[in-house]
């Protein structure tokens, strides 16, 4: 009787420790996406963009793209968005915004370079990447 009472008292314990353990693990995706990049401001025909990586961290709310690291600005089941500006060489700045369609695999990316020494272009470089990726 003792056995069975022990047995039964701490399976409960096993479970909620299982389970805590499974919380604690680091939340990181990693996909491989493949699709095309076009200039978003020119009529153009889509480039075939190289195979790459992406890494969702969930617990750093980041996402990594194309060496940018950018911040996740919300996550559900459906999807996930992410936009931020960081400076780059001789203070050019890159903006970046994305959302990755959890179900299909679809994601979409837009960067917009600014030049630091021509304010009054709103841009230099624009463009949009349309690719589906694997690995959710």
């Amino acid at each position: 009787m003792r056995r069975i009472v022990s047995t039964v008292l701490l399976a409960p314990l096993l479970m909620a420790e299982q389970h805590a353990a499974a919380e604690n693990e680091p939340q990181v995706i990693t996909l491989a996406c493949d699709g095309t990049l076009s200039r978003a401001h020119k009529p153009t025909n889509p480039e075939e963009l190289q195979r790459t990586s992406v890494v969702v961290n969930l617990d750093e709310q980041t996402v990594f793209f194309l060496g940018y690291v950018v911040p996740i600005e919300s996550v559900d089941g459906a999807s996930i968005n992410f936009a931020g500006t960081q400076i780059v060489d001789y203070g050019f700045s890159v903006s970046i915004r994305g959302h990755i369609d959890r179900a299909s695999g679809r994601m979409d990316v837009t960067t917009v370079t600014l030049d630091p020494t021509k304010p009054n272009e709103p841009d230099i470089a624009a463009l949009r990447y349309d690719v589906g990726c694997e690995g959710f």
